[in-house]
């Protein structure tokens, strides 16, 4: 009997370790990428990936792939044809991997900075922003050498789209501007230099997307000057197209567009869906926040499903929502702590 039971133990343990190896594995599928950034000082940001084929995930992805940890604070992931670009913030670094294969190719160092989000201009040349510093660095990721810095940035520097010629970058307030105003930055490709400035209302952008039409969306907060807020929709000329307006005590937030360039989705106290053809935001909601601690948001560019993360209580791992392009739950999974970011790959 005593011998049967080792045996048995033996056989536990062993599938318990082939379970624990299929967690943590290399895709071998097309799928969402998601950062978790961790706990700010803890080292535990990660990894996972999604399947919506099989709905399998795999968390800790990049340890169980690279065989070391990938440091302080996961805050963004960036998929340019083959190649992932994972931005560690408070490690000051960006992992450059294989995609699907998620093998290491190289360190991107960038000493004294705290870097937020990638943007590929070119196969060679990446933007990255800054949180700390008034700034955007330009990178050659064939090389991993930082190229150059714009430092004619506003104070922090977060989302990023390319717009012909031209990046326009998301400037962002810490604080809330006595001014009232909001700002974005072009940056000229062709030269990687700063161009001009653009001011808004409202005390802060809260991200920026393209639509099919080449116009500029953002996601804008209330200001201490009265002014409600809502979504602006800029012309290619950054002019103002139009806005829609909310009551105030709103706060567009996380605002995305799906693949077709045509539905903007963005949270509030729920998550929200408009066309890009409407002038006034509806009424229900794209699905109903029920309870959750909205955190990160991304839309699938071929399925349009759209994924949405609760972070929780911000130590326990997020579970992530999947919905279909008419706001209909095709389920949940478990990622990493504080999940923030997603990334596909077809």
């Amino acid at each position: 009997m005593k011998k049967a039971s080792v045996v048995f133990l033996l056989v536990l343990l062993i599938l318990g370790s082939c379970k624990k190896d299929k967690s943590s594995s290399a895709p071998v599928s097309k799928g969402v990428y998601i950062s978790n950034e961790g706990n700010f000082t803890f080292g535990n940001g990660e990894v996972s990936f999604y399947d919506p084929a099989t709905q399998q995930v795999s968390n800790n992805l990049f340890k169980g792939v690279n065989g070391y940890s990938l440091g302080d604070v996961a805050q963004s992931v960036y998929i340019k044809d083959s190649i992932g670009f994972i931005v560690v913030n408070n490690s000051q670094k960006i992992e450059m991997v294989r995609i699907p294969s998620f093998q290491k190719i190289r360190t991107i160092s960038i000493p004294n900075s705290s870097p937020r989000y990638v943007l590929a201009v070119n196969d060679s040349i990446i933007y990255v922003t800054e949180l700390y510093k008034g700034k955007v660095y330009v990178i050659n990721y064939q090389t991993g050498n930082v190229v150059k810095t714009i430092d004619q940035m506003a104070s922090w520097t977060e989302h990023m789209v390319q717009v012909g010629n031209y990046v326009v970058v998301e400037e962002r307030n810490a604080d809330a501007h006595p001014s009232a105003t909001s700002t974005l930055a072009t940056i000229n490709v062709s030269t990687n230099t700063f161009a001009q400035r653009y001011t808004y209302a409202g005390t802060n952008i809260n991200g920026i997307v393209k639509d099919n039409l080449n116009r500029i969306w953002l996601a804008v907060a209330s200001d201490s000057a009265n002014i409600r807020p809502g979504l602006t929709c800029l012309n290619g000329d950054m002019s103002v197209a139009k806005t829609i307006t909310f009551p105030y005590g709103h706060n567009p937030s996380n605002l995305c567009i799906n693949g077709s360039g045509d539905r903007l989705y963005f949270f509030d106290s729920d998550i929200e869906s408009i066309s890009v053809d409407d002038t006034v935001a509806l009424a229900a909601p794209f699905a109903a926040n029920g309870g959750r601690n909205l955190y990160g948001m991304g839309v699938d560019p071929v399925t349009g499903d759209v994924y949405a993360s609760d972070a929780l209580d911000y130590v326990q791992a997020s579970r992530i929502y999947r919905y279909d392009k008419n706001g209909v739950l095709i389920g949940s999974f478990i990622a990493g702590v504080i999940s923030g970011n997603f990334a596909f790959s077809h």
